[in-house]
């Protein structure tokens, strides 16, 4: 069919050029060199490690891939499939979730997607003999989102989940806990961070450095440093609306010599434009840094919304938890959707709470003209949620040259920036033409009505069987 659009489209896209919000990103990231310069972040950066020749290392990657199928009950199919590919020449462990779900909740995919690949992570390790197990994603972001669904009710649907939740989490520490036994070297690779962490940290030092100097030509209450240093801990207090609001306030009315200072700092720190990436390539340019890696900075239970609400207190976490569970099982009970044993769920999240590694996080560059790469790793020796460590420290003593030179040995350019998960990926990711095969075989074997606007996406009818009983 024609594009009747493309027309009006392109003249909207030379509006868009000429708009100075597009490059407000890039005027604001000029700035944060006047901050940074102001920290003690200015050596953040170091030099990567000489490439060791080292031959024979095992090595699996895992990804994965996820689609649905939303039928006209307002039911739906969801379809999530995982592969480990590897460099021994063994076959590739792969494995295939098909679950009907009775309600179609957006978190049950990325649910199932993170179950799955874990499963085969799982599998792959505990069934050959591996150096290092890749896995795709951020650590820390999946194990928070993970609590985050436990506890939040973001959607009145996403209660029926609760169970399939705990089981990705049960299975995602599994993996981490079974590697450890194994002696396999767990690495995360981000290839795209939106992550803001490393520049939570760096510029709530920043502030709080800054506002210090000025000292005692201003009076520094109290409440501001505690406002200051939860924004050092904890990631990220500009979610909370008490914390940003006081953040908005300093900076209206903070009136010491680095006044313009503190204002473009608080800005920087409330900005959700500006990521750990952004902030880490002008550090890097100021230090004439074009590849390296950063220092490590160790993370525990540092989530905002879990401190301001005490909830890395163990304890009062689990009761929200398991008001939650009692929810799920009294809404899948009414659609006959599987039985749970509330006090079994409640002890398998205890367990995983209790002994979940905290992680180490850096970030790699491996090419001048790339973004930096957000690398994580499982240390074992604090839980996460342990309080006597603090929740955000650099940790430099951790030798990780064997894990960057193993990264640095995959890397061909950004798109390829690992081959050994990207070839995953390319397995694993659903095409277009590849889903609507499996969308295909789900009606005609199933019998199933999808919704209509499925069938016009693709142009084609998914229903033939109604059309024949009508005629």
């Amino acid at each position: 069919m024609a594009d009747l659009f493309y027309d009006i489209y392109y003249r909207r896209l030379m509006e868009l050029n000429n708009d100075h919000r597009l490059g407000k990103a890039n005027a604001m990231h000029g700035t944060l060199s006047k901050i940074i310069d102001a920290s003690d972040a200015k050596d953040l950066w170091k030099p990567l490690p000489i490439l060791s020749k080292s031959t024979g290392i095992r090595v699996t990657a895992v990804d994965g891939g996820v689609r649905e199928l939303e039928l006209r009950d307002g039911s739906a199919i969801i379809i999530a499939r995982a592969i480990a590919v590897n460099n021994t020449g063994e076959q590739p462990i792969r494995d295939v979730i098909v679950n009907w779900v009775p309600v179609f909740a957006p978190s049950i995919k990325w649910v199932l997607l993170s179950y799955i690949e874990s499963e085969v992570a799982l599998r792959t390790i505990e069934g050959g003999k591996y150096d290092f197990l890749l896995l795709d994603g951020s650590l820390y972001a999946k194990i928070t989102a993970l609590i985050h669904e436990l506890i939040l009710t973001k959607g009145f649907l996403d209660l029926y989940y609760v169970p399939e939740v705990i089981r990705a989490l049960e299975s995602l520490y599994n993996v981490l806990d079974r590697a450890r036994e194994l002696g396999v070297n767990v690495v995360f690779v981000a290839k795209d961070s939106k992550l803001k962490i490393f520049k939570d940290y760096i510029l709530f030092k920043a502030l709080k450095e800054i506002i210090l100097s000025d000292a005692p030509f201003i009076n520094v209450s109290k409440e501001l440093l505690d406002i200051l240093n939860r924004g050092i801990d904890w990631y990220s207090i500009v979610w909370i609306r008490n914390y940003r609001s006081k953040l908005v306030e300093l900076a209206r009315n903070y009136n010491g010599s680095h006044r313009d200072l503190i204002r473009v700092g608080i800005r920087t720190a409330l900005s959700q434009s500006i990521s750990d990436v952004m902030l880490l390539e002008e550090l890097a340019r100021m230090q004439g840094i074009r590849v390296g890696m950063t220092r490590k900075l160790l993370i525990g239970a540092m989530d905002a919304y879990l401190n301001h609400k005490s909830l890395t207190q163990l304890d009062n976490l689990l009761r929200f938890i398991k008001d939650r569970i009692e929810d799920s099982e009294g809404l899948r009970s009414v659609d006959d959707y599987g039985s749970l044993d509330p006090r079994e769920e409640l002890n398998k999240v205890r367990k995983v709470l209790a002994n979940f590694p905290r992680i180490v996080m850096m970030y790699v560059k491996f090419h001048e003209s790339d973004t930096p790469l957000a690398v994580e790793i499982p240390y074992y020796d604090w839980p996460m949620f342990n309080q006597g460590v603090p929740w955000k420290l650099f940790y430099d003593k951790i030798d990780v040259n064997n894990h960057v030179n193993l990264l640095m040995s995959m890397y061909r350019d950004p798109i390829h920036y690992n081959k050994l998960l990207w070839l995953a990926h390319e397995y694993a990711n659903f095409g277009e033409d590849q889903f609507l095969e499996y969308a295909m075989a789900a009606v005609n074997k199933l019998k199933i009505q999808t919704k209509r606007r499925f069938g016009m996406a693709f142009n084609i009818d998914l229903n033939p069987q109604v059309e024949d009983a009508q005629g």
